[in-house]
């Protein structure tokens, strides 16, 4: 017991020792040194007492405020709105009401038989015009049911026209103008989470006009009847159809996984007018894969549509698919391309270049033919290039694609995500 006492202290001696030998060698440096260790310490201690949380950057705060405040971004329902007007129309300006849940307090995505209702007046620096009104009945006697009826009424001012096939060329460029209204009503059904099954019904009023693009010739002037079906005239149409669909993505306005899958049959029946009728069948598909985490992807997308005209009829040329533009191939004017079949696929790799830009390269390959037969991979007109997609955490803010086809280079600039 005494020596382990002994040893004790002094092991408490020898650790005193070591500890004052620090203070006691300080006492022995010079005076400048010593002043120089004190300053340094001085400010050690000082910076540490300053330390504050990272801050967000301007452009950081906004993003941040829009995705908390982006969904109220609006003074009782009233909203600034484009319109929804087709690209190359020129600088939209509108307003739009839209109110959901009006016969709630609360805004449920759940509620029975909830009522959305929205009205807009949008107008372009081109003339094109749009008036539109919409009302949903959603959850329909709890049931996942939603009905929907709308109306609305259009003028297209500076349509496209570049003939039929893909052979055409940039020169023959034309403009058509069309007016109109339709009258629609469908309803969906939501078995389960992500599917969902409808149909519908509209009644189409269209109006063939010369075009106002005084830079080009009127269609109506270029082409004739058989080139543009329609172009003299077209009858009213009640359209019918049916769709089904599937979406497993994260999200629909920046999606970083998953995919949506969409197939559509119509059917155009001319009234009292049967010259016109047709069927009309548009299938896509779009799957983006993760590589390794959220910050690198590949996005793919392909879509066909099928037209089919009856004994004796054309399609017109005006409900004919198109090729070319920000939704198909970029590189190529709106509605470049057209004809009564088409398909188009588009491919792109994506890197979040930092938090809110995400930087993509991209191509894009697209074919129309008058017979399906036709339709082919060796005559694809293709474009690539590079894009820039502005984003906040949530939400999709703004994209530029700088692309590049055989007629040239083309910027594209748009507010939506759109791949």
């Amino acid at each position: 017991m005494t020596r382990t006492r002994f040893a004790l202290i002094n092991a408490i001696v020898v650790a005193f020792a070591m500890g004052s030998a620090v203070p006691v060698a300080a006492q022995h440096l010079p005076a400048a040194t010593a002043t120089r260790a004190q300053q340094a310490a001085d400010q050690r201690a000082d910076k540490s007492g300053r330390l504050t949380a990272p801050r967000r950057s301007p452009v950081e705060r906004f993003l941040q405020w829009y995705d908390d405040n982006g969904a109220r971004m609006q003074w009782r329902g009233l909203y600034f709105t484009g319109g929804s007007l087709p690209t190359g129309a020129g600088f939209g300006y509108g307003i739009g009401i839209r109110q959901q849940a009006m016969n709630a307090a609360v805004i449920d995505p759940e509620q029975p038989n909830r009522i959305d209702g929205e009205v807009i007046a949008a107008r372009t620096t081109l003339g094109y015009q749009r008036l539109a009104a919409r009302l949903d009945l959603r959850n329909v006697a709890a049931w996942p049911l939603d009905v929907t009826v709308g109306w609305e009424d259009y003028k297209l001012t500076q349509e496209d026209f570049y003939g039929r096939g893909i052979n055409t060329t940039a020169e023959g460029r034309t403009n058509y103008r069309v007016d109109g209204s339709e009258y629609s009503a469908g309803v969906s059904w939501r078995p389960m989470r992500g599917v969902t099954i409808g149909g519908g019904g509209a009644y189409l009023a269209p109006i063939m006009r010369a075009g106002t693009d005084s830079r080009y010739a009127t269609t109506q002037s270029r082409f004739t009847e058989q080139q543009a079906p329609g172009l003299s005239g077209l009858p009213s149409f009640v359209r019918g159809g049916a769709f089904a669909a599937l979406d497993w993505r994260d999200s629909d306005t920046h999606p970083r996984r998953g995919g949506t899958y969409q197939a559509t049959y119509s059917q155009y029946v001319g009234v009292d007018d049967a010259t016109y009728d047709f069927s009309r069948l548009d299938v896509s598909a779009q799957q983006i894969v993760p590589l390794g985490g959220r910050y690198r992807r590949i996005e793919l997308r392909g879509a066909a549509t099928l037209t089919n005209a009856g004994d004796g009829a054309d399609v017109p040329f005006i409900y004919q698919p198109t090729l070319g533009g920000v939704s198909t191939v970029r590189g190529f004017s709106e509605a470049r391309f057209r004809d009564r079949n088409a398909m188009f696929a588009r491919a792109e790799y994506q890197w979040e270049a930092w938090w809110a830009l995400d930087v993509a390269l991209f191509a894009d390959a697209g074919h129309v033919a008058a017979d399906r037969s036709a339709l082919n991979l060796r005559d694809l007109e293709v474009a690539y290039g590079l894009g820039f997609r502005l984003h906040s955490d949530d939400r999709f803010l703004a994209r530029l694609d700088l692309a590049y086809g055989r007629e040239g280079f083309m910027p594209i600039l748009g507010f939506t995500y759109g791949f």
